[in-house]
C-alpha cells in the first residue's frame, strides 16, 4: 500500500468503542461478572490452567446462586479458550458474566464479549465484579500523543496543537509593531530601537502564553516553531519559552504564512515526521483518494453498491469509512423458504422497516413470513468483509476538513482499488 500507513488500529478501536457502549451498561449480582485482559506474551493454556484453579476457589462461595453463576461466567471463558490457537499480536480482552433481566435473580443469562484491543495488553488481569472492568478500555480509545505548534513572526502569532484527528488553534495574537518605516538618522535608530523592543515584548508575551498552555498537556510530545524569516530562532533564543518546553522543540519549520494559515501549513509541512498521526493519515489517504478521483483512474470509487461489490471482489487495497455513518445492513430472511435479502437502512427506521416487510410477499414462495433475522452496523459489516480479503480499513473523523467531505459528499464510503474493475 504506497505511501500510506497499513496500521489499523483506528478500526478497532471504532469497534472497542461500540462494545464500550453495551459493556458499560451491564450490570450483575456480587462477583458474576468477570473481565479477563490477556497479554499477548500468555500461552492460551496457561491461561486455561489459571482459569480452571479459579473455578476450584470459586467453589468456597457461600451463596449457592453466586457460586454457579460465577462458575458458569468461567466456564464460558475456558470454553472459547479452547478454539483459540494463540493470543493475538496485541492480546485479548474477555468478558463473561451471567446477565439477568430486569436486575431479578434467578433470570440470568450467559453473555460473553471477545475483543482484540488496538494496542497492546500490558499485564493479565482477573477480576470478579458486579460490574465489568472497564477503565483499560477508555484509556485505550483515547487518542495518545499531542504536539504542539507556535507560529510566529513579529507582527503575528498563532499558538495550536494537533492530537488524533483534532487540530485546535489554541490562541492567535497581534504584536502591534510597525516593521516598516521611513525615517532617518538618529530618528531612524530610535525607531528601529522601538521595533526591537516591541518585538522582544511581543516574544515575551507568546512565550508566557505557550507555556500557559503547554504546561497543561500531559501527553504533549513535542513542539515545532514555525514561521518565515528568522523571527522563529529569534522568538526561542529571546523569549521567556520555560525550558521543559524548549527540551520539547523538534524542529523549526519555514512556512510563507501566518497566523492560523501558518499554523496549517505547518501540519502539511510536518506530516512526515507525524506518520502515526491519525489527522495526517487521513490527509494522506484523502488527498491520494482525490487524486485518483480528478486523475479519473478508475483506481478509486465511492458508493457502498459499488464499494461492496469491489470488496467481495478483492479489489480494495484501502477501504475508507466514515465514524459519522449511522447505518445498519439488515438481513430479512423468510421463514418458510429460507430467502433473504439484505438492505442498509437507518437504525431509527428498524421498526418501520419491520412492520412493511412483514406483508411483503416472498419473490420465492410468495408467503409473508419475511422477519429480520440480522442487524450489524454497516462499518463493522463492510470491515468484516475487508478482514477476509486482506483489505486496509481507515476510519475517518467527523472533526476534519477531509471527514466531513468524505461524509458530505461521497457519502461516507470509499475505497482506493488494488487494480481497475468493471461493473
Amino acid at each position: 500500500m504506497s505511501n500510506i500507513e497499513s496500521d489499523d488500529s483506528q478500526y478497532k478501536r471504532y469497534l472497542l468503542k461500540k462494545n464500550l457502549e453495551i459493556l458499560k451498561n451491564k450490570s450483575g449480582f456480587h462477583t458474576a461478572l468477570i473481565s479477563l485482559m490477556i497479554p499477548p506474551t500468555r500461552k492460551v493454556f496457561d491461561v486455561i490452567s489459571y482459569l480452571k484453579k479459579e473455578i476450584g476457589e470459586s467453589s468456597n462461595i457461600k451463596s449457592k446462586g453466586n457460586r454457579k453463576n460465577v462458575i458458569d461466567s468461567i466456564t464460558a471463558l475456558i470454553g472459547q479458550l479452547r478454539n483459540i490457537k494463540e493470543i493475538p499480536p496485541n492480546g485479548l480482552l474477555m468478558y463473561s458474566g451471567q446477565i439477568p433481566e430486569d436486575n431479578k435473580p434467578g433470570t440470568e443469562r450467559s453473555e460473553l464479549y471477545i475483543i482484540e484491543p488496538p494496542e497492546p495488553v500490558k499485564n493479565f488481569k482477573y477480576y470478579c465484579s458486579s460490574e465489568f472492568l472497564l477503565d483499560p478500555l477508555y484509556d485505550m480509545i483515547e487518542e495518545k500523543g499531542t504536539y504542539g505548534i507556535i507560529n510566529i513572526e513579529n507582527k503575528e502569532a498563532a499558538i495550536g496543537w494537533v492530537k488524533g484527528s483534532h487540530l485546535e488553534i489554541a490562541k492567535t495574537l497581534t504584536s502591534g509593531v510597525h516593521s516598516k518605516h521611513n525615517a532617518g538618522g538618529q530618528s531612524q535608530r530610535r525607531l528601529e530601537r522601538l521595533i526591537e523592543e516591541g518585538a522582544q515584548a511581543f516574544y515575551k508575551r507568546v512565550s508566557e502564553i505557550s507555556n500557559q498552555i503547554f504546561l497543561e498537556i500531559d501527553d504533549l510530545e513535542g513542539i515545532f516553531v514555525s514561521g518565515a524569516g528568522m523571527a522563529k530562532e529569534k522568538f526561542v533564543k529571546k523569549g521567556d519559552l520555560d525550558y521543559r518546553l524548549k527540551d520539547k522543540i523538534l524542529d523549526f519549520v519555514d512556512v510563507s504564512y501566518s497566523g492560523e494559515a501558518g499554523i496549517r501549513e505547518t501540519v502539511i509541512k510536518i506530516q512526515d515526521k507525524l506518520q502515526n498521526l491519525r489527522y495526517v493519515q487521513e490527509r494522506k489517504i484523502f488527498g491520494k483518494f482525490m487524486e485518483e478521483i480528478s486523475r479519473d483512474t478508475d483506481m478509486a470509487i465511492y458508493g457502498e453498491k459499488e464499494v461492496r461489490k469491489a470488496l467481495e471482489a478483492g479489489a480494495v487495497d484501502v477501504l475508507i469509512l466514515s465514524e459519522g455513518l449511522n447505518k445498519s445492513r439488515v438481513t430479512i430472511t423468510c421463514e418458510q423458504c429460507g430467502y433473504n435479502e439484505h438492505h442498509t437502512i437507518d437504525p431509527r427506521d428498524i421498526l418501520n422497516f419491520t412492520e412493511k416487510y412483514r406483508i411483503t410477499h416472498c419473490p420465492k414462495c410468495n408467503s409473508t413470513s419475511f422477519q429480520v433475522s440480522d442487524e450489524i452496523d454497516i462499518i463493522e459489516d463492510l470491515g468484516k468483509i475487508a478482514e477476509v480479503q486482506g483489505t486496509h480499513v481507515k476510519i475517518f473523523s467527523t472533526e476534519t476538513e477531509e471527514g466531513t467531505m468524505l461524509i458530505s459528499t461521497f457519502g461516507g464510503i470509499a475505497a482506493l482499488l488494488r487494480y481497475k474493475l468493471s461493473f
